[in-house]
């Protein structure tokens, strides 16, 4: 296996299956199934990857990475092999290797260059056979730092003024893999002390912080986000991160948890700042409950940053320059910007490493008014931005005319709303 050659996207044409083979063989045939599979891992450590997928093939066995956010084939090997190789993976995780038909989530971790390195193993059965994601947690490569996290000036110093306050709720919104915990534990960090009592319940808990309290969800037991918070609130806790609100039970005692003197940090899935009050809504919370809890609303993506070592600069199109101007951004007519081109130093992805970009959302009086007269989000929203917030798509086009990205990695990670 060439550990350096370019990887191939996912709606790239497929391998060849000779080549495929003949390279597989030739690993196998010198490497035992052991170093085989560690090199697969440490090949995708080395490679950023966030992400390495076992997925069985009606043939053959894919390993993909995924590398700032977007997959990429990296080797095909015999489906003879597909059985050792998973049985290897699990056997490692610590999962039960007799068991085909159900789920199983374990843990592992690797010393790689003077590093510790931890995976999150998930294998789920499928149609051709079992398919395993490996979720790499390597804490060299996050940086808990909010001034770190990339995002823009307004969204910090509300982060940091509403940290501050004694009680209330913080939420942080976006897809999967946007970045959520990270900010959640950065968050943690900034306003640890020896003063406070931190308590967390995580479902699982990603990263171990020291001097924090944390809590993995085990719902095989019962151990449900609800249970946990109501156990943690008997704790004497002055801060609580809830890994993420699921359903209304939970919702509800964030709320009052945030009503009743905690400082209370939690996720959601939406896309927008203003989308959560909706979704809590939707939930069956209460609107005047909402919006006498809620602080700060951070909705985020992440966005691929272009390589530094190849990125190609152009003049971007007068229409192009007037649709920016729509956004209030100040545009010049000579503006630089720059695409993605791809070297060896990016595996020719033309991309190298992700930014946060976010909306941020404060509660003031007049957005309390609104949510508790239950009014539609368009009407939330515009008198959000009135106050002052950026939408993501305008942060992410600031980043464009820094030179940090390009408009179509903007327009693939936002939407407008």
């Amino acid at each position: 296996m060439d550990g350096h050659r370019k990887p191939e996207p996912q709606d790239e044409e497929r391998v060849k299956e000779g080549t495929s083979f003949e390279i597989s063989q030739k690993l196998l045939a010198h490497d035992p199934l052991i170093r085989t599979v560690t090199k697969i891992i440490t090949d995708g450590i080395e490679q950023r990857a966030s992400d390495i997928l076992f997925e069985p093939l009606e043939t053959e066995l894919q390993v993909r990475y995924r590398i700032d956010g977007i997959l990429y084939r990296h080797l095909l090997l015999p489906r003879s092999f597909r059985d050792s190789v998973i049985t290897r993976v699990k056997v490692i995780s610590g999962l039960d290797i007799s068991e085909h038909r159900l789920p199983q989530d374990g843990r592992f971790k690797i010393s790689f260059r003077d590093s510790e390195i931890d995976f999150r193993v998930s294998v789920i059965p499928s149609s051709l056979g079992e398919k395993i994601a490996l979720r790499v947690l390597d804490k060299s490569r996050v940086a808990l730092d909010i001034d770190k996290l990339g995002f823009d000036a307004r969204t910090i110093e509300l982060f940091k003024k509403n940290l501050a306050k004694p009680f209330g709720m913080i939420l942080v919104c976006g897809p999967t893999g946007s970045g959520k915990t990270t900010t959640l534990y950065s968050a943690l960090k900034y306003i640890d002390s020896i003063e406070k009592n931190i308590v967390t319940v995580e479902d699982p808990v990603e990263y171990q912080l020291y001097g924090i309290n944390q809590l993995g969800v085990y719902e095989d037991i019962g151990l449900t986000f609800a249970h946990a918070l109501r156990s943690i609130l008997r704790q004497d806790p002055n801060i609580i991160l809830v890994g993420e609100i699921r359903d209304f039970e939970t919702a509800d005692i964030a709320v009052k948890s945030a009503l009743t003197g905690h400082l209370l940090l939690t996720t959601l899935h939406t896309t927008s700042a203003t989308g959560a009050i909706v979704r809590l809504i939707n939930m069956g919370i209460e609107p005047f409950l909402i919006a006498s809890s809620c602080l700060l609303i951070v909705s985020q993506v992440l966005l691929r940053i272009l390589c530094p070592q190849c990125k190609e600069a152009y003049h971007p199109a007068k229409a192009i320059l007037e649709e920016l101007k729509s956004y209030n951004l100040a545009v010049n007519e000579d503006a630089v910007f720059y695409n993605k081109k791809g070297c060896v130093d990016c595996n020719n992805t033309g991309f190298k490493g992700r930014m946060a970009i976010a909306e941020s959302m404060e509660i003031n009086s007049t957005i309390k008014d609104l949510i508790s007269l239950h009014a539609p989000e368009g009407e939330l929203r515009a008198a959000t931005i009135k106050t002052g917030m950026a939408a993501l798509r305008e942060n992410g086009f600031h980043l464009v005319l820094g030179g940090f990205t390009s408009i179509e990695e903007v327009l693939r990670v936002t939407s407008l709303i």
